[in-house]
Parts: structure tokens; sequence; C-alpha cells
């Protein structure tokens, strides 16, 4: 597989409708009885209040040149000094309001993890986020796991699919995903390990609003 669409190669063989990245939004929920009615006739219910995110208000900065032992580079493995925009993960998912991309490469290994990450979109959660995007996998995901979402706040959700292992952060304002192919395929320790490396790039993409 291309390292350069590991977000898009998995979710583009499960979806009907592909965009750019290789995502698109899931399906709505079934419409409900016209008017807001129930089919009995009785008065509708108000709607369950949607919970607030947990943590800080949070806003992303620009991607570092260094993430501890990573170093940001292109998609042949140079250094480069910026992430780059994407313009579609936005158009696939509403919950993105942008998002950014980069791929890290730990020290001399061969082997990168790649990140997207942006502002979230005006009234999305940290659960509306992570449960559209898993969504797009459509239940083909295995091993998922909660994971502690530490001072930063939010939620945290590993996840292996296809063989490439993903964590997705969202919180009061950003969202991001951290995905790894591993050489020799589906590895479940691979989670931990991500999930491990994950609080280090949120520390370095994002930042508590003044």
């Amino acid at each position: 597989m291309t390292r350069g669409v590991v977000l898009g190669a998995v979710a583009a063989a499960l979806l009907v409708t592909a965009c750019g990245g290789g995502q698109s939004t899931p399906q709505g929920s079934p419409s409900a009885t016209p008017g807001g009615a129930s089919p009995g006739g009785a008065s509708p219910t108000p709607a369950a209040a949607t919970p607030a995110a947990s943590g800080p208000a949070t806003q992303m900065v620009p991607y570092p040149a260094r993430v501890g032992a990573y170093r940001l580079v292109n998609k042949h493995d140079h250094p480069v000094a910026a992430s780059t925009k994407d313009d579609k993960f936005p158009q696939s998912f509403t919950f993105a309001a942008d998002a950014h991309d980069g791929y890290y490469l730990p020290g001399r290994k061969s082997q990168v993890v790649y990140l997207i990450a942006g502002q979230l979109a005006s009234g999305e959660t940290p659960d509306s986020a992570i449960g559209e995007y898993l969504g797009s996998f459509q239940g083909q995901q295995v091993h998922q796991t909660t994971e502690p979402a530490g001072p930063l706040g939010g939620e945290v959700k590993c996840w292996v699919s296809g063989g490439i292992t993903f964590c997705m952060w969202a919180d009061n304002g950003t969202y991001g995903v951290l995905d790894y192919e591993p050489p020799l395929g589906l590895d479940t320790a691979l989670i931990h390990h991500l999930a491990r490396a994950l609080p280090a790039f949120r520390r370095a993409v994002e930042r508590i609003k003044s």
C-alpha cells in the first residue's frame, strides 16, 4: 500500500462513495416521521442534549519539524519544514473544519507515522467526530480500544483495519488521526504503542486557548 494514502486507502475499499483521500461521510440515520411526530401521533419528545466536550478549549498550531525522535518528512522521507493543507478531508467529513497532514519518520527507521489533524467544525463534539470517522470503516475495524485522553481532555480511540493501526483524538476544539502501517501486517501490540505516542503529538500540534 502506498504510504501517502494510508488514511484513505482502507476507507476507500469500504465506502460506496470515495472522495479524494478515500473517505466519505457515513449515511445519515433513518428519516423521522414528518413533522417530528411519533407514529402513534403523540407529541414529539425533545431531543437529548449533546454532552459538552470535556477538557479545555483547544486550537491547532503549525506542525513542528520534530516531535521527540520523529522528524517531519515528505513522501520521499526528506525533511520538510511544514505540513500540507488537505482540502479533501473536510469535504469528506463534516466534523472537520480544516485539515493538515504530514509524515513523521522515527529516527533512522523506514516506517513513518501519518498525522492528519485540524479544528473541529462548530457544534461538533469528540463523540460525534470519532463516531463519524469510525463510521467510514463500516464496522470492519477490529481491536478497538478507548485510551486515556490526558490533560487536553476529549476522547481517544484506537483500532486496526486493513492491517493499519489508527489512533484518533477529538477534544474541545481539535481532532487528529495518527496511523501506522506495520511492515508485517496486523499487530495488536501496535495499538498500545501508537496510543503511547499520541500524547506527544497532541502536545506538539495543539494549544489551550487563552
